[in-house]
Order: C-alpha cells, then sequence, then structure tokens
C-alpha cells in the first residue's frame, strides 16, 4: 500500500513527492548531492542553508573544541525518521539506528583533518559525505531527515492541500538555523494507522551511491591523468597508464589509473588538497553524471 494509491491519488497522476510504502521502507535515500546542485529551486536552497548552518554548529562548537560532551547532546536530537518510510529496511538498519549514533558521528567528524581542523569544506553536507569515513549514505539522509523536517513537512502539508488530504497536528523538532539550536512545533501531517507521515521531493532521491569511487575515478581521468600525459607523473614506459593510438595520440588508461593511484575514502583528502579545483569540479559533474531516480516507470 503506497501513499498514492492509499490516498485515493490516480496511480498515472504525475506527482512531485516520492511515492512511499505505508507498511515499510523504501531503499532509497536523501542525496546532498541533488540538493547543492539545484540550488535555484528555493526549497532547496533553504535546505541546503538549513543544512549548513547544522553542520557549522556541530563544527565549531563541538568538534574543533573536541567538546565530546555537549557535542553528543547535541547530536543525540538524530532519532530514526521513521515517518519519511525510505532507508533500510527494520531488519538491516546497521549504524543507522544504533544507540551510538551520535557518538559515532563525532568521532567521525573528530577523526577527519578538515573538521579536526576547521577547514570549513566540511560545513558542505555533500562534502561531509564525500570525504568522512563512517558516515554513509543512510547516516546523512537521516541527518537531512531530522535537519530539515520543517521545510518537508511543509512542503507535504502543500502537497495534502492540492489533493485534499486530511491532516493531523504533531509535535516534532526540527534544527532551526536562525537560533542554532533543536526547537520543536506543530506540524499539519497526512497518518497511516495513527502516525505521522512526511513527503519528500523525488528531485533529491538517489539509490545507494559510492561517491568515493566516483570521486576516484573523476580524479584519475581528470587530473592524475593529464599529469601522467604531461610527464609530471613519471611512470615506467612499458604503456602500463598510456597508450599510443595508430595515429600517434597518446590514450591515458583510466581503469588502471584508478587500480593503481585510487585511495579509500579516509585518504581521499589527499585528493583535494593536491588537486583544489576537484571538489567544486566534482560537484558540476556529479550534476549532469548521477541524476535524481527516474521513477516514470514506477506504479
Amino acid at each position: 500500500m503506497n501513499f498514492k494509491e492509499h490516498f485515493g491519488i490516480p496511480a498515472i497522476e504525475p506527482v512531485e513527492f516520492l511515492d512511499i510504502p505505508l507498511n515499510g521502507d523504501i531503499e532509497v535515500f536523501i542525496d546532498p548531492f541533488l540538493i547543492a546542485n539545484n540550488r535555484h529551486n528555493r526549497m532547496f536552497n533553504d535546505i541546503y542553508r538549513q543544512l549548513k548552518a547544522f553542520f557549522v554548529k556541530l563544527n565549531q562548537d563541538f568538534i574543533s573544541t573536541n567538546d565530546r560532551h555537549n557535542g553528543l547532546i547535541f547530536l543525540d536530537n538524530l532519532h530514526e525518521p521513521n515517518e519519511y518510510h525510505l532507508g533500510y529496511s527494520a531488519s538491516n538498519k546497521g549504524a543507522a539506528i544504533s544507540n551510538t549514533r551520535a557518538e559515532a558521528i563525532f568521532i567521525a567528524l573528530r577523526n577527519n583533518r578538515f573538521a579536526r581542523a576547521g577547514v570549513t569544506i566540511t560545513n558542505e553536507a555533500h562534502n561531509v559525505l564525500l570525504l568522512v569515513t563512517g558516515i554513509g549514505q543512510d547516516i546523512m539522509s537521516d541527518t537531512i531527515a531530522n535537519v530539515c523536517r520543517d521545510i518537508f513537512s511543509a512542503f507535504t502539508l502543500e502537497q495534502c492541500i492540492k489533493y485534499g488530504i486530511s491532516t493531523e497536528s504533531f509535535i516534532r523538532h526540527f534544527f532551526n538555523p536562525l537560533t542554532g539550536l533543536w526547537e520543536t512545533v506543530r506540524m499539519d501531517l497526512p497518518t497511516y494507522q495513527g502516525k505521522c507521515i512526511i513527503l519528500l521531493p523525488k528531485t533529491i532521491i538517489s539509490s545507494v551511491r559510492s561517491y568515493g569511487n566516483h570521486y576516484n575515478h573523476f580524479v584519475a581521468g581528470n587530473y592524475i591523468a593529464k599529469d601522467i600525459l604531461d610527464g609530471k607523473i613519471a611512470v615506467a614506459p612499458d604503456g602500463s597508464y598510456i597508450r599510443t593510438l595508430k595515429d600517434g595520440t597518446k590514450k591515458a588508461l583510466i581503469k588502471r589509473i584508478v587500480e593503481t593511484y585510487g585511495k579509500p575514502k579516509d585518504e581521499l583528502i589527499d585528493f583535494v588538497l593536491e588537486y583544489g579545483s576537484s571538489l567544486e569540479s566534482f560537484l558540476d559533474y556529479a550534476k549532469e553524471h548521477y541524476p535524481a531516480i527516474d521513477f516514470s516507470d514506477f506504479r
């Protein structure tokens, strides 16, 4: 039983929201890269700014100062956001619903060279997902869902008004970027079996992605390959990384370059330091190559 079916919206009716199952979860995630790359949309820009305010607060007040006690209290507000019905199934939640979630996030950021040093790169949610070991797509998605619950609730209410769906009042928490505090507010939301539902714009939803692997290939193809071809990186003349075509053109063998020069997630910072423009360029690359899920064939 999906949302559209339960609330009488025709299956063929195109909608802005993700049509979630009401008796379980769909294995997709809120994607911070899609949010950052669609800031021309006012709502997505609000989400981006609210997320950034959250990470600025977290990094400045607790991570760079190593204030573990208050940092864990701050992060304890990241509860399992069941009203969204997305993520892994209840039997496979893993670290996302662990009692040590707050501690895992704190440790992950504290162990990151950029976050620990107060470098502003880790104030961007998509960079945290890419560069911070221990924070994967499931935890980041849940973090966004909690931090921006007020924005998503307002979107949900708009959809309910549009389709004539009744709502009830619930008290829920969110992160207020103006005060820098977690606050509670009444939110008018639809219900199913007595529990509230929050809808998400489907244009910021992705399936499981390994952005670390994508970034490795991007750097290999756009930076390391160029350095090899230009002679800035010395390689053995055995054709391991370069193939000469019949017309004399030299072509870098990206797959082999990745195999040799690729880095695990905890070392991707080295690429950022060596190739300063790669991070912003990768964000642009991701916009073109890693779009939201196409739900046109879903029913």
